[in-house]
């Protein structure tokens, strides 16, 4: 009597994988399939040619091959993180991600598993969760460099750079000739604002790759930051010699014209970015920013509209019903304006609502809370709410910063009719009784002296308290700060102030006071930012000191602005240099307090 010997499964399995893994796939898969003739169904098999079909780019017969091997063993987490594999490549991230966390539920310190979820995560933008999952991962393997470099980055996108610092440090103990750690690590002390920092990883990453663009150019941008200009052009030029079609490199060589306010070479610059990357929003943007600066409006607001393309745009990007505008006729329609940027800025456009009204149009604004009681009283507004409060029904919505170029701005044709904000009656009366007690015959001057540190220049446009200092040893004038925000903690460290000065304001609530006491005063001196713009719309004289390179709306020369008035320039000669500024500023304060002495005496 003959027996008949059955193959071996296990047996063809172990031959199988010993070809899978010398890459002899056709052999491989052929002892697969002979295991699978011996035992239907059987799930390591299965999962094999799973494996097999994944690696030959099919991974639709993968993800069914590897669902058949789990329906048979669902306890096997190797199963589980190889499909989330093939989902992923699939592009069914949701589902990826959760059959890794069943692996991880049947071996929570399965290494490939949680490496598999990391990248599945950050696929997904949750960089908070990719990070959590790279950091177990190293915990069970910690010298894994190329993990480690992926949580500095998951960190930063995070926003958490110093926790970055510290991975990009760790990865250095380990890999101490690293460029990508020492890049990264640059980028990370930047975020920071420690640039000084950030230039020695740049250096220290050049010194083991000279030529790399990308280094050269986050080098380039933190000296650019440092205000070393001369240095910064160097190096992007030298990124231009290894990668002359670079329109990143080309765009930050026209940032870099811009700051030192050489504008014509800043717009060819930006041009030749666009030429060289149509796509690039930033360089349309930066176009845009020049062109403005240099009084073409309509081009220059016509580029600008790329602004909200950029990958660093501040505001949260909007979804609305209702279409965008187009500048189409709106007659008799309702237009939904929302801002998107500083209050300054909402306070600056906020003029466009009545030429809007006056065409037919029903216009509601939605702007940050702390302007809503002061633009809900504005003639030529139907209705005000707050930022991401529900819409009145609309039937079309534009960003506020857009309306200049949907209706045609140019330099000649600005609403600039002022004042089109007023205070309150009732708060006017409230803070006219304050102030009344407070001195009589003397020029009364608001002072604000800082912005929102939260805006990408503030640093380069506030000038701080210690700079206003010297205004206040002018006599003859009673001071008031005006300053609310982050900018108050100046008083903490100013040391004594004169009588004259008179801190209003902790007992500001909103920019509605703000408009009540400028009604009051004979003058305010701003900084760029958002009480100069409120005392310019309100028709107040108001002094605005500028950095050297400053915001487009100003242009790029003179002492006056078509958009208020009312209001003086004062430019920063050189980059960084208040004290010259300011010594202007306080020659025309005490001309103008003599003046102010001299009407009261013919008055008496």
């Amino acid at each position: 009597m003959t027996t008949i010997r059955h193959p071996d499964p296990a047996a063809l399995l172990h031959a199988g994988m010993a070809h899978h893994g010398a890459g002899r796939a056709a052999q491989a898969e052929a002892l697969y399939r002979q295991a699978l003739d011996a035992r239907p169904n059987h799930p390591d098999a299965l999962h094999l040619l799973g494996v097999l079909a994944l690696q030959a780019g099919n991974p639709a017969a993968a993800a069914g091959l590897i669902g058949q091997a789990i329906r048979f063993d669902a306890g096997n987490p190797v199963f589980f993180s190889n499909l989330a594999i093939t989902l992923r490549r699939l592009g069914r991230r949701e589902d990826a991600a959760a059959v890794c966390r069943r692996a991880l539920a049947l071996a929570p310190d399965f290494a490939d598993a949680l490496n598999n979820l990391s990248n599945i995560l950050s696929d997904q933008d949750d960089h908070g969760g990719e990070a959590a999952a790279l950091r177990r991962l190293l915990r069970l393997k910690p010298f894994l460099t190329d993990q480690r470099l992926q949580l500095g980055r998951a960190l930063l996108l995070d926003g958490r750079p110093e926790e970055a610092v510290e991975a990009f440090m760790t990865l250095l103990g380990i890999l101490p000739a690293s460029v990508a750690a020492y890049t990264n690590l640059g980028v990370a002390l930047r975020r920071l604002g420690r640039l000084d920092e950030a230039v020695a990883a740049y250096r220290s990453a050049l010194g083991f790759s000279p030529g790399e663009p990308g280094t050269l150019n986050n080098l380039g941008i933190a000296l650019q930051e440092l205000g070393a200009y001369a240095e910064a052009v160097a190096c992007f030029h030298r990124a231009i010699a290894v990668k002359p079609e670079d329109a990143a490199t080309h765009l930050n060589l026209s940032l870099a014209a811009r700051d030192e306010m050489r504008v014509d070479a800043s717009i060819a610059l930006a041009r030749r970015a666009v030429r060289l990357d149509p796509a690039q929003a930033e360089g349309h943007t930066a176009l845009g920013f020049g062109l403005l600066l240099q009084g073409r409006l309509e081009e220059g607001f016509a580029e600008y509209e790329w602004r909200s393309r950029m990958a660093d745009f501040p505001s949260p990007r909007r979804g609305f019903a209702s279409p965008a505008w187009d500048g189409s006729d709106l007659t008799g329609r309702t237009l939904l304006i929302h801002d998107e940027q500083g209050v300054g800025d909402t306070i600056m456009l906020a003029r466009y609502a009545p030429l809007l009204q006056s065409r037919g149009v029903r216009v509601h604004l939605e702007c940050n809370r702390q302007l809503v009681r002061l633009l809900s009283s504005m003639p030529g507004i139907d209705g005000v709410i707050g930022r991401f409060e529900p819409p009145p029904p609309h039937d079309a919505h534009v960003a506020l910063a857009s309306v200049p170029h949907r209706l045609g701005t140019t330099l000649y044709t600005i609403p600039a009719e002022t004042p089109y904000l007023r205070a309150e009656p009732e708060l006017v009366r409230a803070w006219s009784e304050r102030l009344s007690s407070e001195g009589g015959g003397r020029l009364r001057v608001g002072l604000v002296w800082a912005g929102n540190p939260e805006f990408k220049g503030d640093r380069l446009r506030s000038p701080g308290l210690a700079a206003f200092r010297p205004l206040l040893d002018v006599a003859g004038i009673d001071f008031y700060g005006l300053q609310k925000g982050p900018g108050r903690r100046d008083l903490e460290h100013a040391g004594p102030l004169p009588a004259s000065f008179t801190d209003l304001g902790a007992t500001i609530g909103d920019f509605a006071d703000t408009a009540a006491i400028m009604d009051q005063l004979d003058l305010i001196v701003s900084s760029c930012t958002g009480p100069a713009h409120l005392a310019g719309a309100l028709g107040r004289p108001v002094w605005t000191v500028l950095p050297f390179a400053p915001d487009w709306r100003w242009l790029e020369h003179g002492v006056c602005t078509p958009w208020y008035p009312t209001m003086r320039l004062f430019r920063q000669e050189r980059p960084g240099d208040w004290t010259g500024v300011l010594r202007l500023v306080r020659t025309a304060l005490a001309a103008r307090a003599r003046d102010k002495a001299r009407e009261v005496r013919t008055r008496a």
